[in-house]
């Protein structure tokens, strides 16, 4: 499903890890939005943007029809339905759904906010993205993403990427690799299948090829 990105843009989206946090965007001027969802993914966090809109009733129809993200991450000052009335209405219909709030103004917090808005945190739209990325871990639940820095990424691959990618580089096959890090055969591949496309590479043998060259294999 695909729009104009002035009237909604949805992403394109693949099977995902199990440690990344699904996250939906909205703000209501389409730039603003564009430039948040670049950010994010220039950065290489574990988050997968599952959907970016430019209202509040877009966000609640896309969360029941094309995906519940783990967080949703709002302009504060929407138009018609504000961000406090849109936190407020996801509490009500989707309960285990974070919120974070950024806005290019100050605002209360916490019990101080108005309207029985419940907000995780609000970021002011000047902060560090690194500080944005750490609030919607947080309020993904995500210990890792919560305490995440740039620096975590001086590869494009993620830190459990980078740990498959390794065993792979020692000779393990996908079924020990999972029994070794406890989760799948199948989320082993998924991984694989992620670093091979991050990578842009077609085969084990030049994906380890690669990596050696990068010395992310130490």
């Amino acid at each position: 499903m695909h729009h104009s990105f002035y009237d909604v843009r949805v992403s394109e989206r693949s099977s995902q890890p199990d440690d990344y946090v699904s996250l939906g965007i909205v703000d209501n001027d389409p730039f603003a939005l564009q430039a948040m969802d670049a950010l994010i993914r220039r950065q290489r966090p574990p988050i997968d943007i599952v959907w970016t809109c430019l209202s509040g009733t877009e966000a609640l129809e896309f969360c029941s029809t094309i995906a519940c993200p783990r967080v949703v991450l709002t302009d504060v000052w929407l138009e018609g339905m504000d961000g406090f009335e849109l936190s407020r209405r996801i509490g009500l219909r989707f309960p285990g759904v974070g919120v974070v709030g950024v806005t290019a103004f100050a605002v209360p917090a916490g019990d101080a906010l108005p309207g029985g808005a419940r907000m995780d945190s609000v970021r002011t739209k000047d902060a560090p993205i690194e500080a944005i990325i750490r609030a919607v871990g947080a309020a993904g639940g995500s210990p890792a993403l919560s305490q995440w820095t740039s620096g975590d990424q001086s590869s494009p691959l993620s830190r459990m990427e980078l740990r498959v990618v390794r065993m792979v580089s020692r000779g393990f096959t996908y079924a020990a690799i999972g029994h070794q890090l406890h989760i799948s055969e199948q989320t082993v591949k998924t991984y694989m299948r992620r670093i091979f496309e991050k990578l842009d590479v077609r085969t084990r043998s030049e994906c380890i090829a690669y990596c050696a060259l990068q010395g992310w294999l130490a």
